[in-house]
């Protein structure tokens, strides 16, 4: 199996939250070579404005923002085979950001029935050297999960990957590396 990772970020800007812009002034996703943990390269997750005014009368643009890096590869394996999932960070370990989002599917169609969280400070496994720490969890036991439109949790042993993405949508900036999923590891741009 090859893991790699893709930087994606984006925002949805108010009023209406509904159209998605990329990267931009209020967050980033790429590779990077200033912070390895291992070989020479990170993935930089990073957001400028704090998600809190989202819920003010006049939210702030880009309290909606993302950045992401998409672990392709994984999409169509059960979570059985999924396994254990887990990544090493540079910046701090929250229960929200970083964290692992699953998008998965439960009844064949291909298509996102639901999506399951890992917060990185639940799952802390280690801390592989100065300033990092590493997070692993079982894929079968998110800390929160729900189905669309507005469910409980669905998630089960059959259910199959969508998506898996380490996620960061609060205000900061991480190095994220040590990438694992389906027992392979990842952290370069080539997939090694």
């Amino acid at each position: 199996m090859s893991l790699k990772l893709i930087p994606t970020a984006g925002n949805f800007a108010p009023p209406d939250f509904l159209k998605e812009i990329g990267n931009g002034l209020y967050s980033q996703a790429r590779w990077t070579n200033r912070v390895a943990l291992d070989g020479k390269f990170s993935m930089l997750l990073a957001k400028s404005v704090d998600f809190a005014s989202c819920y003010t009368a006049t939210p702030q643009n880009g309290c909606a923002a993302f950045a992401a890096a998409i672990v392709s590869g994984v999409q169509g394996l059960t979570i059985t085979d999924l396994g254990d999932i887990g990544f090493s960070v540079s910046g701090s370990c929250g229960a929200g950001s970083p964290r692992f989002n699953l998008s998965y599917d439960t009844d064949g169609d291909g298509l996102a029935d639901g999506v399951a969280f890992y917060g990185c400070a639940a799952h802390v496994s280690g801390t592989p050297a100065t300033g990092w720490t590493s997070m692993s969890a079982s894929a079968a036991t998110p800390d929160f999960c729900y189905s669309f439109p507005a469910g409980d949790c669905t998630l089960t042993s059959s259910s199959t990957v969508v998506e898996l993405s380490v996620l960061v949508d609060e205000q900061g900036v991480w190095y994220i590396d040590r990438v694992q999923a389906a027992a392979t590891t990842t952290g370069e741009p080539n997939g090694t």
